[in-house]
């Protein structure tokens, strides 16, 4: 199965779970800002991953505006956050960010990230 591991990291840790996924499975590796549509759809897979920021997950507009094009495809979602792993937090993610009609095609995890204060953009820090 050619797989395709997509990314948006503010921050790095994003980035980092994305370059783990993508080593363990021999599969390319892409920024969401270095990617389109054309060339995702020549995996059979795909992961994408991106930081959470409230309960939305950032760059999952990808995934969503393209979502008819990609829902023959395996699709992996995961997102990062600063927060303890939590199945009730988990779930309102994945509902806020994806249709019930979305829900049934796509594979949804949470990893915990951190903060970097140095890397955070203005808007974050002063949400901090």
């Amino acid at each position: 199965m050619k797989t395709i591991v997509i990314y948006k990291s503010a921050t790095g840790f994003t980035k980092k779970y994305a370059q783990w996924i993508a080593e363990a499975v021999s599969a390319d590796l892409y920024a969401v800002a270095d990617i389109t549509l054309k060339k995702v759809m020549q995996y059979d897979c795909i992961v994408f991953g991106g930081r959470l920021s409230a309960v939305g997950i950032d760059g999952i507009s990808f995934i969503t505006k393209n979502f008819d094009a990609l829902k023959g495809k395996k699709l992996i979602v995961f997102a990062t956050g600063a927060s303890p792993s939590n199945a009730r937090v988990t779930e309102e993610v994945f509902r806020k960010n994806f249709s019930s009609q979305q829900q049934t095609f796509v594979d949804f995890y949470y990893f915990r990230g951190g903060f970097n204060y140095s890397a955070l953009p203005l808007f974050d820090l002063i949400l901090m």
